[in-house]
């Protein structure tokens, strides 16, 4: 096991479990397949966030929202690496419920078909929400390994990072950056960079200067958002919350204007605004390749 170091065409969507769209043509190597675009509110038709690039036949997730194993196994159908018991190597850009509820799921269900191994790479606490999850699962592991299904151990290990290069391996070059969310001490958007392609993945943040440091250049920018004019949730001050948590179409926009990546892609959108409505909000002033990411999207 590798240890730590601590332009576009579109195609037709293919159903729900194989919802396709490329970019750069279908030659390039590296996949990014979006797992999960929601956000805490249960959409049936978005999973909790979740993310994977996938390089050749390895697979790399980052965040586990809810669904994320029943993602990747529709996934896996048109991208094999994504058959859950392969997925071995996972991110965490922060420790938000909606970003981590998913975590039993890709922890005990691989493990129950077949996967041998976990590791799990993300800012301070992934080591301690493992422990807790292995312990609130304990009599199930025990009746699984020491029951009549006789199943070998259950190997996760999970690692605290620091901002940096936190792995490596023949196929990719992980880096996570510090990001503003909030009242969250540690939250990372990653950097991934393959034989063929540079990608970044926000996490949940507000304008953010060092992502956009690591975004020039990148091909694929995959990018959270909300706008100030859909209806506002059922929060107190959902204005000073949103401002300081998440990133605006017009900020969007701008952080577009200044990274210029090849393609765009929206994902884990606050409110409930149309896409016309956002997408014409953000190409008000932005006018590079842009999409709004959905489940099961392949880029």
């Amino acid at each position: 096991m590798n240890r730590p170091l601590c332009g576009m065409t579109l195609l037709v969507l293919l159903g729900l479990l194989a919802s396709v769209g490329t970019t750069e043509g279908q030659s390039s190597t590296t996949k990014v397949v979006l797992l999960g675009t929601g956000t805490p509110r249960p959409n049936p038709d978005r999973s909790g966030p979740a993310t994977a690039i996938v390089v050749g036949d390895r697979a790399y997730l980052v965040d586990f929202g809810p669904g994320v194993i029943r993602r990747a196994a529709a996934a896996s159908q048109k991208i094999p690496a994504l058959d859950p018991k392969n997925i071995t190597i996972a991110f965490v850009t922060h420790l938000h419920s909606d970003h981590t509820a998913g975590y039993p799921d890709l922890i005990l269900t691989p493990w129950v078909i077949g996967r041998h191994e976990l590791n799990v790479y993300g800012p301070e606490g992934i080591e301690d929400m493992t422990r807790h999850v292995l312990e609130a699962w304990r009599e199930d592991i025990d009746m699984r390994t020491k029951g009549m299904e006789q199943r070998f151990a259950l190997n996760v290990h999970a690692h605290d990072v620091l901002p940096g290069i936190v792995y490596k391996d023949d196929k990719v070059t992980v880096t996570a950056f510090q990001v503003a969310h909030g009242q969250w001490t540690h939250a990372f958007g990653y950097r991934f960079d393959t034989p063929d392609r540079s990608i970044v993945i926000s996490g949940d943040t507000s304008p953010s200067a060092e992502l956009m440091n690591q975004c020039k250049p990148c091909d694929v920018l995959i990018h959270e958002v909300f706008t100030r004019n859909a209806p506002s949730p059922a929060m107190a001050d959902w204005a000073a919350y949103s401002a300081k948590y998440h990133t605006t179409t017009d900020q969007l926009a701008e952080i577009g204007n200044k990274t210029k990546p090849g393609l765009l892609i929206l994902y884990h959108i606050s409110g409930r605004a149309p896409d016309e409505q956002l997408l014409e909000e953000i190409q008000k002033t932005y006018h590079g390749k842009i999409v709004i990411g959905k489940d099961l999207e392949i880029y």
